[in-house]
């Protein structure tokens, strides 16, 4: 299955009561895993692996976790036998994957630190908000991306993800910006 895992900036991540030593491409494997006790750990939905690496200097891939695959319920978190590291995206991609799962998981509980319900803000550089609503506005500083999923009027499926980057000259800082018939647009009082 096609999953996401975090590391620090060194590619390492924590396994266990140490740290295990990653490389791009290299394919890991396990005798036993149980979610938060041992096996290679990732997680169906990209935005969960923010919760074990939220600094700005972690590094993200998209894996394939196969072999015995264990899931405890606590969010989208899996833990494997056997990992893959297939490709490296950046925070950003890691985002706009983070959209992709809303869209094709709808139902699922998303609402977190970086997703919000009808209005958030960004407020660091280069990195991102996700609004998600009937109504999604957000804004944030120079250098942040705001994503916006907009759901359908009469149930929760979404009907599009429209992205922008503050960049202080078409989309300005600290102003709020909604969808309009299709467009992003500033949105006024």
């Amino acid at each position: 299955m096609i999953a996401y895992k975090g590391f620090n900036s060194k590619l390492q991540a924590t396994m266990g009561k140490g740290t295990f030593q990653f490389e791009p491409g290299g394919t890991y494997e396990e005798k036993e895993c149980k979610c938060a006790s041992n096996g290679f750990h990732c997680a169906e939905n990209p935005l969960d692996v923010l919760d074990y690496y939220r600094s700005m200097d972690a590094r993200f891939f998209i894996v394939e976790a196969a072999g015995d695959i264990n899931q405890d319920g606590c969010g989208s978190r899996i833990s494997c036998t056997k990992l893959t590291l297939t490709k490296e995206i950046d925070r950003i991609g890691l985002a706009l994957r983070g959209c992709l799962y809303i869209e094709y998981h709808p139902d699922r509980e998303t609402y977190g630190r970086y997703v919000k319900k009808e209005h958030g803000e960004c407020s660091a550089k280069n990195d991102f908000i996700i609004v998600r609503g009937k109504h999604p506005a957000a804004a944030g500083v120079e250098g942040s991306w705001l994503f916006l999923v907009q759901e359908k009027r009469s149930t929760n499926q979404i009907s599009g993800i429209y992205t922008i980057q503050i960049d202080g000259k078409e989309y300005k800082e600290g102003r709020w910006y909604r969808v309009l018939r299709g467009k992003i647009c500033e949105k006024r009082n």
